[in-house]
């Protein structure tokens, strides 16, 4: 017993990992037929049929299957296939939170009425959903949604509705870009003016029509839109024309005539006065037409009006009989289905309900408004209080930067001062020191032949020798000529790295203020050779590039 308990578990561990892997299969090919529906409604339907009944297990995802597969049939222009779809979408989007969805789960269930034949409760829904596609602001949708209360209207001879309709769907259809859609309302729009008996304008939207059709290659609408100009040509007593409109459609369009197109070209020759050609295509279409068609009608008054031009009254008083019994079924449903303009009042009356709640919710919102906004008020009043202290508080410590500041900047002032002090002093401590060895070397030079002073000439040699030729010495002199005049040594060596040490010696005696007879003795050179070296170096500091080079040149001397 344990055993099989364990299997059941097992097998049920299974079937949901089974089935929780579908349904991600299954929503993963819903994302990639939503990205193709905009822009390739055959491709997204393909994707959607690919998908098993069993793949999905969630009911959102059997919403969203539903709706994306209503959706691509609306856009190809085929009819909703699956009743149940459109239901389970309707019933799952109908409190739904996002508006696009929530519209489309109620078009497409009016849609699904309007093929059921429940004409009022589809318009009842499409109407009330009017304002959400307004809403939208997506021209498509407003512009299906037009079309289709257009075709409720059509069937019901409400033409006056079914063309301001068919003129706004048309609108939102160029807007969107979907020139088929609106090449189609356009037809509408002249099928309208014609019942209306405004020719003109019918013969006018039937020429755009036609030319949307021809560019967009559909010969269907061709053929349709061109029976509507045969007969609109017709009533205009042009029955010539309507004939070539006729034919148009067999000898360009290559399609065979419809019902309504055979009863239009009786009538177009019996206008004309032929009246065995209108015999001829009269038998023609009574033997081609069906007795449950459409176009029978049509065809009943054109039997009538040509047997009576014939002189076979009795035909012409059957063929009207069928006419009027016809025709007064037509006109009892018109009159029984004149609820269009009644639910349109009514729906009206429920807006006016809605007016005035939406007042009483606006005056309460108002109300709390305004003590929003005292309460506000008062917070801000408060809250400024609050800030003008804390700006106060905030003076009073810049205040105390400032003097702060000020102390800093007079220390610095003074530490500057302090430093420039000590600095001409270290100043007059190298030239002090730098005298003494120039006044030393002076006596020895004048003095350098004399015997008497020998050991004070050779004391003084060898001071000198120690400055000329000691590293010690040298690397002496140019550190005190580096501290005095801001590294001018270190420098030297970096922009002018080809100088000669014989060179960068003879600058550093020069920087350290030594005469020429001085530096004569550090050199072993005579002073005449000295200023030529002196010359030389000072023209060749002149042509480099260094960027201190105006300095190097003030400091010689």
């Amino acid at each position: 017993m344990s055993c099989t308990r364990t299997t059941y578990l097992l097998a049920a561990c299974c079937l949901l990992l089974t089935a929780c892997t579908g349904n991600k299969r299954a929503e993963q090919t819903l994302r990639q037929a939503e990205r193709l529906l905009p822009t390739a409604p055959d491709s997204a339907l393909h994707v959607l049929r690919r998908i098993g009944p069993g793949d999905i297990s969630r009911r959102r995802t059997r919403a969203e299957y539903a709706l994306l597969y209503a959706e691509a049939l609306d856009r190809l222009g085929k009819p909703i296939d699956n009743d149940s779809l459109v239901r389970l979408a309707h019933g799952y989007y109908r409190h739904h939170d996002d508006p696009r969805k929530r519209f489309l789960a109620e078009y497409y269930h009016a849609t699904m009425l309007y093929k059921r034949k429940e004409d009022a409760r589809a318009l009842i829904h499409l109407l009330r959903i009017e304002d959400d596609a307004r809403q939208l602001d997506d021209p498509a949708l407003l512009g299906a949604l037009c079309a289709r209360i257009d075709d409720i209207y059509r069937d019901h001879y409400n033409y006056s509705s079914m063309l301001r309709y068919a003129r706004e769907a048309c609108m939102r259809f160029r807007q969107a870009g979907e020139q088929r859609r609106c090449g189609l309302t356009l037809h509408d729009m002249g099928e309208a003016h014609f019942n209306l008996r405004q020719y003109d304008s019918a013969l006018l939207c039937y020429a755009r029509s036609l030319r949307i059709a021809a560019a967009e290659r559909d010969t269907a609408a061709m053929q349709r839109t061109l029976a509507g100009r045969a007969l609109t040509l017709v009533c205009r007593q042009q029955p010539d024309r309507a004939c070539a409109e006729l034919w148009r459609i067999r000898h360009r369009l290559h399609r065979d005539w419809c019902d309504r197109d055979r009863a239009i070209i009786v009538l177009a020759h019996l206008t004309a006065d032929r009246l065995d050609s209108a015999r001829m295509y009269l038998r023609e279409a009574e033997a081609r037409i069906a007795p449950d068609s459409p176009s029978r009608e049509l065809l009943n008054d054109v039997a009538a009006e040509v047997h009576f031009r014939s002189g076979d009254y009795r035909k012409a008083a059957e063929e009207l009989r069928r006419s009027a019994r016809l025709q007064d079924s037509l006109d009892r449903l018109t009159v029984q289905n004149s609820f269009a303009d009644i639910h349109r009042d009514f729906l009206g009356r429920q807006h006016k309900i809605a007016q005035r709640r939406l007042r009483g919710v606006q005056h309460n919102l108002t109300l709390v408004i305004a003590l929003a906004v005292v309460s506000m008020l008062f917070a801000g009043f408060i809250a400024y209080v609050f800030y003008r202290k804390r700006q106060f508080a905030v003076q009073n410590y810049m205040s105390v930067i400032d003097e702060i500041k000020n102390a800093n900047r007079m220390l610095l002032l003074k530490l500057q001062t302090q430093h420039r002090s000590e600095t001409e002093e270290l100043h007059q401590l190298v030239r002090s020191r730098y005298e003494v060895i120039d006044f030393l070397g002076s006596t020895y030079y004048e003095r350098q032949g004399t015997n008497e002073q020998r050991a004070i000439y050779n004391k003084v040699k060898e001071l000198l020798d120690s400055y000329a030729s000691d590293t010690k010495g040298k690397q002496e002199i140019e550190n005190a000529v580096n501290m005095c005049h801001d590294n001018a040594m270190a420098k030297l060596r970096t922009e002018l790295p080809h100088l000669k040490e014989e060179e960068l010696d003879l600058l550093r005696y020069l920087y350290a203020g030594f005469s020429l007879r001085v530096i004569s003795l550090f050199t072993g050179d005579t002073p005449n050779y000295v200023a030529v070296r002196k010359s030389r170096l000072k023209a060749k500091i002149k042509e480099s590039d260094a960027p201190s080079k105006e300095a190097f040149l003030k400091l010689i001397r």
